[in-house]
């Protein structure tokens, strides 16, 4: 009789792991048609490369200088990596060039219907967040007390390039660029602070 009651209590853990796996496989799939692939790989992408980062930094505690230079070194390349796809990458095209100064218009646009205005308001985002995240990297107590300077430099870098490009006709210029690029340089500092104190129970700042 217990034998047979703990096969009994075994099938209903089987049958209720397949119900789940069957729900979360159902929704997964739903999500993936309707936003594609991209968002998926993009997410596992910054997930992967931050925490190949975190792991570097903590097993790299007594070459704190030699971390250092790496974090720095990455954080300049990642930056010029931004000014070069954003301007230089660019060519001159009146055809498509355009300014929209509204703020939020975006969501307008993705309430209308414009599917292709998620992927740009996700790619913007993303696009500034290895900014933050590098930022939080450089362990320099006197740079990480004050997280703002970071902020108000992508803010300025955005604007700057949003200038270019208006100056250049080198594509649609948006508030809202600015906007989701300085939104995406604050996720990547929340994202430092959570994916740290998750991994290694630790506070830098």
């Amino acid at each position: 009789m217990r034998v047979f009651k703990k096969e009994y209590n075994l099938n209903n853990i089987i049958f209720t792991l397949k119900g789940i796996l069957y729900k979360i496989t159902y929704y997964a799939g739903k999500m993936f048609y309707m936003y594609s692939w991209d968002y998926i790989t993009l997410a596992i992408m910054i997930f992967v490369i931050s925490l190949g980062f975190l792991l570097m930094k903590h097993y790299m505690k007594r070459k704190k200088k030699t971390f250092q230079i790496i974090a720095i070194t990455a954080f300049f390349i990642y930056l010029a990596m931004v000014i070069y796809s954003a301007i230089l990458n660019r060519d001159i095209d009146s055809t498509s060039f355009g300014v929209s100064l509204i703020p939020f218009h975006s969501y307008k646009m993705i309430a209308e219907g414009n599917r292709d205005k998620i992927r740009e308001v996700i790619m913007n985002v993303a696009f500034f967040y290895p900014i933050g995240f590098l930022y939080c990297l450089i362990d320099t107590k006197k740079i990480n007390q004050k997280k703002w300077p970071i902020i108000a430099m992508s803010a300025a870098l955005s604007l700057l390039i949003e200038l270019v490009q208006f100056i250049f006709k080198l594509g649609f210029v948006e508030t809202d660029d600015i906007i989701h690029n300085t939104l995406g340089c604050i996720f990547g500092i929340l994202g430092y602070i959570l994916l740290d104190y998750m991994t290694f129970n630790e506070r830098d700042f």
